[in-house]
């Protein structure tokens, strides 16, 4: 697979699923014309919005707004009726739910795009050379996109190619290259999330659709070559089986039988195959006190990541727990707590289930727990967030945090790197979070994943790999390289993401290395080079620094690798994904061996 299209990829499908509003520094395509937009395209709950003035300039609509925020829009074959701030239109007299509704931005009424596309039977394209977002007719059809509309033919909307009688509820088209490529085996490989490996010879373009009655993912693989390969029956929470057929000459069909319908993600791995994820399974949800201590308990296949913000008149606290399927239907009940009076539950985004607590008096989440097998519990700081970090703060001050054992990752195996000691120091870590990017990601925790995954690269390549931390805990900065020292490494490589004083403006990967030290300058460069070739950001520079901590503590080769900015938007969406963090990884790992093998002796 080409690795332009894999981070491409990540970019993609995190930004569409992604519930907030952010700014997305993307051109807008329609065929091959370019709209030349007044501002930004702007992403609301992870939708991406268009002027509506796009409708009639560039796709031959007819548009009637009237001062209520009634907002028609007219095409030859249909007529699409929506209204400002309300989340469903109208489309030839039949209602459709809007996933974000029609609204004002930046003094012009703005529109969801997916929604448009669908209706008109438009493929999203993301363009990585152009970084632009392109409406255009299904790839099946060269002849472009007629200003007008005014196609002979009917399009053969790929999403529309599912078993008679069945329609789609959910559709993701995303176009690969043309070679053909073949299905070698589909491995099922379980954990909490049902995770799937789809072993292809290459990467390929695709389609995903969700289906009902009964529940089921379908996958076209497009340019796929060969017979299908048996069944495979599953015992699994989720999937009871999954099976694979010949759709067409260019398409092999993958099923996922389910027991309930549920989001997933698809990820594409580095050298060819499909990587499926189902979400977390939320199957009860309540509320209850403990102590004067009230908290939240929940059984689910594992504990999701969640995220959460403050609303006022009422006042309520909103709990989105990422990638999270409720089972079993929305709740709205009352309760008998000092601080809650009512309990909220419902599938908010495919991806997210939203949690709302009305409350009586402020509450802020503390640290998710885990209750025995299969069950959690969220317990509740009974104060505003400010007296909670306060007392958090405090608390951290009188109970100082454990200090990190270096952990020894032994190699796996005889490999081109065997002999080697190589110090993996993932920067920051528990009361210090680094950076923190417009989601509030923690650098702490992303740099800890790219370590983990380049210390198992490392181990596969015969090194012995001591990590500083791995886990999230406070190390600091000058007992970093002692632990290095102590193990008796022979490169210390340490791992951070970056921030700029202007927020958003500064992107791209750097690496730093010791001062006058021409073996660390070697090892930057080899890293730099190989990194910026797997994950395609803007490759800035590698530097010499004399100031800093961890390369003055030890006197081994030493860098330190910036692999992206977190402050970035458009980089924080691929820093948080764990593709992309693999393929860091793997880039940082190459660079290593690359420096090894072309100055061992």
């Amino acid at each position: 697979m080409k690795r332009a299209t894999f981070v491409l990829f990540c970019l993609i499908i995190l930004a569409l699923s992604w519930p907030s509003q952010v700014q997305a520094s993307l051109k807008l395509f329609v065929g091959e014309d370019e709209v030349q937009l007044q501002h930004p395209l702007s992403m609301i709950n992870g939708n991406f919005m268009i002027p509506l003035w796009v409708m009639e300039q560039h796709l031959g609509a007819k548009l009637n707004i009237s001062s209520t925020g009634n907002i028609q829009v007219v095409f030859p074959d249909q007529t699409i009726i929506m209204q400002l701030d309300q989340e469903s239109a109208q489309v030839n007299g039949v209602t459709h739910k809007l996933d974000v509704a029609p609204q004002i931005s930046a003094g012009e009424i703005v529109i969801p795009v997916r929604f448009i596309a669908d209706q008109l039977g438009l493929s999203l394209v993301f363009v990585q050379d152009l970084m632009a977002l392109v409406l255009e007719p299904p790839r099946a059809f060269s002849d472009g996109l007629a200003k007008n509309l005014e196609i002979e033919e009917t399009p053969t909307n790929l999403a529309s190619q599912v078993d008679p009688g069945e329609l789609p509820a959910d559709s993701i088209v995303i176009h690969g290259p043309q070679e053909e490529t073949s299905l070698r085996e589909i491995v099922f490989m379980g954990g909490s999330r049902s995770r799937v490996f789809i072993d292809l010879e290459s990467y390929t373009g695709y389609q995903t659709n969700l289906l009902t009655n009964p529940d089921r993912l379908v996958i076209d693989l497009l340019g796929v070559h060969g017979e299908a390969l048996p069944p495979v029956d599953v015992d699994d929470p989720l999937v009871t089986r999954i099976r694979s057929s010949r759709f067409n000459d260019q398409t092999m069909r993958i099923v996922f039988d389910l027991k309930t319908s549920t989001g997933y993600q698809v990820t594409p791995w580095p050298e060819g195959g499909l990587e499926v994820e189902f979400n977390y399974l939320l199957t009860s949800i309540g509320l209850d006190e403990r102590e004067g201590t009230p908290y939240l308990h929940f059984e689910s296949t594992d504990a999701p990541t969640f995220e959460m913000v403050y609303l006022e008149s009422p006042s309520r606290l909103v709990l989105d727990f990422l990638d999270t399927t409720l089972v079993g239907g929305a709740k709205d009940v009352p309760v008998n707590l000092e601080h809650i009076q009512r309990l909220r539950v419902s599938q908010h985004l495919p991806s997210t289930t939203r949690v709302v607590l009305e409350l009586k008096k402020p509450v802020a989440p503390l640290a998710l727990a885990e209750d025995g097998e299969g069950r959690f519990i969220l317990p509740f700081f009974a104060g505003t967030p400010q007296e909670a970090k306060a007392y958090l703060t405090k608390l951290a001050a009188v109970q100082p945090e454990p200090k990190a054992e270096p952990e020894i990752q032994k190699p796996l195996k005889e490999g081109p790197l065997s002999g080697l000691v190589i110090a993996v120091d993932p920067g920051h870590g528990g009361s210090d979070p680094g950076a923190i990017g417009y989601q509030g990601t923690f650098e702490k925790d992303v740099v800890l994943e790219i370590s983990l995954y380049l210390g198992e690269f490392l181990a596969r390549a015969g090194a012995e790999v001591v990590y500083t931390r791995d886990r999230d805990v406070y190390v600091s900065i000058f007992e970093r390289p002692e632990i290095a020292s102590k193990a008796g490494a022979h490169l210390f490589v340490s791992v951070h993401v970056n921030s700029h004083i202007e927020k958003g403006v500064a992107r791209g990967t750097e690496t730093l290395y010791r001062a006058k030290d021409p073996v660390s300058q070697v090892l930057a460069r080899s890293v730099q080079d190989e990194l910026v070739k797997a994950i395609t950001l803007i490759d800035r520079r590698i530097w010499a620094r004399d100031d800093l901590a961890i390369f003055n503590g030890t006197d081994i080769p030493a860098i330190l690798v910036e692999v992206g900015f977190l402050d970035h938007p458009d980089e924080e969406v691929l820093l948080r994904a764990p593709g992309f963090q693999k393929v860091a990884a793997e880039g940082i790992y190459k660079g290593i061996e690359r420096f090894y093998l072309e100055n061992k002796r």
